[in-house]
Formats: C-alpha cells, sequence, structure tokens
C-alpha cells in the first residue's frame, strides 16, 4: 500500500510538470497559428485519446505517465500541410517565443506553488540561521550556538540553506572538519566543525553535525508573494552553482537523480505532509524548466540554438547536419537517464 501511495504522487506531480510544459508550447503554438497533431500527456500506448469541435489537435493519454509531447508541423514535410502553419516558416521571434514558453511556464509553475505553500503554511527563511544546537553534539563541542548566522563555510560564501547543504554534502563531501564562519551578536566568529559519520544498512554515509535550522516563518499574503519570488530566486541560482559543480567535476554525475531517485526522495518526505510535497514539486518543476534551457540537441535550448545560429548565418543548417546532431543528443540523453536510473536502483539497495 505504501509503495502504491508513493508511486502516485510520484505520478501526479510528474503528469503536473509535463502537462504544464506541453501546454506553455501548445498554447504558444496554437496562439501563433502553428499546427498541432497531438497533444498528449505521457509516452507509449494511447490509453484514450479525443478531439475537440472545431479542433484539429487529437488531445490523447499514454500509459507510461513519465513524459509528453506536442506533434507540433516542424517544416512543411510534417502532416502535409501549408507551410505558413509550420514551426520552421514563422519569424525568429515566435520560434523562440515557442520553444520558451514550456520552460516559462515550469517557472511559473515553480512560483504559483510556492506562493501556496506561503499562503497556506507560512513563508519560511531560508537566511542560514541555526536552530537549536544538540548538547554533546559536533556542532556543540566546536561552539556553535542557536541563533549564529553562517556567513561562509571554509572560504565559500553562504546565503541561504540551500548553499550550506550544497557545501557540506556536495562540493567539500570528502572533507573532514568544516570552517563554519558566523555572525554572533554583530560580531564575527569561526568554528571548526568536525561532523559525526553514521553508516546506514545500504553503506551510505551521512554527516551529523547536530544543529537544525531556524524554523521562523511569516504569514500573510504580502509574506508569501515575497516568498514565491525570493524562494524561486534562491532555486534558481542554487540549480545553476550545481550545474556550474557538474560542468567542472566538482559533483559526480553519480548525485543526479531520474524518475526512481525521484520516487525514493517521496517516500521518505511524504510523512512531513503536503507543504513538503508542494515545495518538491515546485523545485522538480524549476529544475525541468532550466535543464530544457541548457543548448542540447535534445532539450528546447538545444533547437533555440538551432534557430539562433541559422538567423546569424542568414541561412538553414544542412538538414542531414542536424539530424545526426540531433540524433547524437537523443542517445547521450538516453544513456544518460539508464546511467541515473541504474544508479538510484543501486542506491534503494
Amino acid at each position: 500500500m505504501n509503495f502504491l501511495v508513493t508511486l502516485l504522487i510520484l505520478i501526479i506531480i510528474l503528469s503536473l510538470i509535463v502537462f504544464i510544459h506541453e501546454f506553455g508550447h501548445f498554447i504558444s503554438a496554437k496562439k501563433r497559428g502553428i499546427y498541432v497533431h497531438e497533444f498528449a500527456i505521457g509516452m507509449g500506448p494511447k490509453i484514450f485519446s479525443f478531439k475537440r469541435k472545431n479542433d484539429e489537435t487529437i488531445y490523447s493519454l499514454r500509459i507510461f505517465p513519465l513524459g509528453g509531447f506536442n506533434a507540433i508541423a516542424m517544416s512543411e514535410g510534417d502532416f502535409k500541410i501549408d507551410k505558413n502553419r509550420t514551426l520552421e516558416h514563422k519569424k525568429y521571434w515566435e520560434k523562440i517565443l515557442v520553444l520558451s514558453m514550456g520552460i516559462i511556464f515550469n517557472l511559473i509553475l515553480t512560483i504559483v506553488l510556492l506562493f501556496i505553500n506561503g499562503l497556506i503554511y507560512g513563508s519560511p527563511n531560508n537566511t542560514p540561521i541555526i536552530g537549536e544546537v544538540i548538547t554533546g553534539s559536533a556542532s556543540d563541542t566546536a561552539g556553535l550556538n542557536k541563533g549564529d548566522k553562517i556567513l561562509k563555510i571554509g572560504d565559500k560564501k553562504v546565503e541561504t540553506w540551500d548553499d550550506v547543504l550544497l557545501e557540506i554534502n556536495y562540493i567539500e563531501k570528502d572533507e573532514k572538519t568544516y570552517t563554519f564562519v558566523v555572525e554572533r551578536d554583530e560580531k564575527i566568529y569561526s568554528f571548526n566543525v568536525t561532523p559525526l559519520i553514521e553508516v546506514n544498512e545500504k553503506g551510505e554515509e551521512s554527516k551529523i553535525f547536530g544543529f537544525s535550522t531556524s524554523t521562523s516563518k511569516d504569514t500573510g499574503l504580502l509574506a508569501a508573494v515575497k516568498y514565491s519570488i525570493t524562494g524561486f530566486k534562491e532555486m534558481f541560482v542554487s540549480l545553476f552553482k550545481i550545474l556550474g559543480n557538474l560542468f567542472t567535476g566538482k559533483i559526480g554525475l553519480n548525485n543526479l537523480s531520474g524518475p526512481v531517485g525521484v520516487y525514493n526522495v517521496i517516500d521518505q518526505v511524504k510523512a512531513s505532509g503536503l507543504e513538503t510535497i508542494i515545495y518538491l514539486t515546485a523545485y522538480i518543476s524549476v529544475n525541468v524548466g532550466i535543464i530544457n534551457l541548457l543548448p542540447f540537441p535534445a532539450f528546447d535550448g538545444g533547437r533555440i540554438l538551432i534557430y539562433t545560429i541559422e538567423k546569424i548565418k542568414g541561412k538553414k543548417l544542412n538538414p542531414k547536419f542536424e539530424t545526426i546532431l540531433n540524433n547524437i543528443g537523443m542517445v547521450l540523453l538516453i544513456l544518460l537517464f539508464v546511467y541515473v536510473t541504474f544508479n538510484d536502483i543501486l542506491k534503494l539497495f
């Protein structure tokens, strides 16, 4: 039963995020007069489909709820329609608008979900201020106190709890001792903390510092609006830091997660309630948006890059070259997906 509940939550989260992303592409393409043959949620065989009156598009639900697509007419060879109804024959800015609207809708979804959380449950303060320090813990022994504001870890400036978690769990994951620079009573102090290392039954190590985050929250409409903007900004900046560290090798590919990893996270946090599930959905949504912005052939950003190059050159790229590029990108993406999924499964055992 627990498995089914977690699976249902995963399906709802992914379906919502994919629907919003694809709906962004869909509504933008329709507004530009581009032919859309099918709007699908899920992949694989159709469960059911329908057409609306005076609407050429097929709306379908498919059996695997881990994706979705818009069958948009890219060129006049698609669906044998008039070339003026294809994406390829639209103005440059119209192409970019259609391709980027899925990303924009994901970012809007993130802001809306954070606003809902802030309005219902209160707006948490993400400033890295220490809540409680457990007596006898590594942090207590080192000298950290409740109310200390963390400014730096080592020589890295931190502004949010996301920054703190990134530094201690990923960037400096092999460090045995961490230097916390904190502000206390308008003075600056430095403490060396050596966390306790615990190993679970799966052989995974976790660091126990012995302090908690501050649980202070602001309430009200204005606080929720502010939180939706600042929370989005913090997620946005944190994600780009993670991507930057992935490209520089400071964070390994084994730290990435796919649907199996997301399932595991949901299984761990669902007991915390709807607030945590909404926050997780917002976090995944901003991830999907930003990842699709990358100039990689299989993503929206890759197509945007191709159209931008064509705009600069003043002519279309060789179709064969473009096909080869897209195929290589798709193969690499599939290989990455297989690797990440396999790694997620290993973590379960």
